[in-house]
């Protein structure tokens, strides 16, 4: 019975894989995405359901459009099923079982995957074009606004630190706001900051502090390998490998507090 739940996990992970696509595509271009029709980025054809089915589709089609025969990404394979994968791991990370209701494991699961959504469009977006979309981070910052205030009226929590760290968030997207009246583009450092507050209201103190040393990592071995490929300087994505880390992060940790210390 497990494995059927988190095989309906796993699905809903990945209609979620398909919903990131599209906005990490139409996000940076302005356009709507929830009412406007999936369509073709090439021909500009409206799908069908059975063109929007996440992975079956994309194997069922060759990995083509069925209209005019343009070569789709693979990279939209790869975002449905690390998105299952995602879903799945992270359910099982604090032993999720949906047949016996435990309220506070499912606003926790539903806290932890509206988080991952928006870390999942933040590095998708910076993956492709170098930026930090300010929408998603005034919408981790009502997220996290909803989220203090859960913790703070169901457990014992201190509220000063998540209320500095929102205060931060606030501060930056303000500045870059400001800034970017002048500069009539938005301010990449100062939105990174902003993700960084973000990410420690979520994550604390202790996993922002191990999401920064493997970034450094992760971002050193990159410039070492375009160095080895003789591949031309390229503006380096910071913030897509620190929110891909963070989700792996908080995965690893709720397997350490469950399992381990069986908090």
């Amino acid at each position: 019975m497990e494995i059927f739940i988190y095989l309906i996990i796993f699905i809903m992970g990945t209609f979620f894989g398909s919903f990131f696509t599209l906005a990490v595509y139409r996000i940076p271009l302005k356009q709507d995405i929830l009412y406007t029709h999936s369509y073709c980025p090439n021909c500009k054809h409206k799908l069908t359901t059975l063109d929007l089915f996440p992975i079956f589709s994309y194997l069922v089609l060759g990995g083509k459009c069925r209209y005019c025969g343009k070569k789709i990404r693979i990279r939209y394979l790869l975002l449905e099923v690390f998105s299952g994968i995602v879903f799945v791991l992270y359910a099982m990370s604090f032993k999720f079982n949906i047949l016996f209701f435990e309220s506070q494991k499912i606003i926790y699961f539903a806290f932890g995957i509206l988080y991952f959504a928006s870390l999942f469009l933040i590095a998708g977006i910076d993956k492709e074009n170098i930026k930090i979309e300010k929408g998603l981070l005034i919408y981790g910052f009502i997220l996290s606004i909803i989220y203090i205030i859960y913790v703070c009226t169901n457990y014992k929590i201190n509220v000063y630190s998540y209320a500095i760290y929102l205060i931060l968030m606030f501060a930056f997207i303000i500045i870059n706001e400001i800034l970017e009246h002048k500069e009539k583009k938005s301010n990449y450092a100062i939105l990174l900051i902003a993700l960084s507050s973000y990410m420690l209201i979520f994550s604390n103190v202790i996993g922002y502090i191990v999401t920064i040393i493997a970034t450094i990592i992760a971002i050193f071995i990159y410039i070492i390998i375009n160095k080895l490929l003789k591949q031309k300087n390229k503006k380096i994505p910071i913030a897509f490998y620190m929110c891909v880390i963070n989700i792996i992060y908080n995965i690893f940790l709720n397997y350490i507090q469950f399992y381990i210390f069986k908090i």
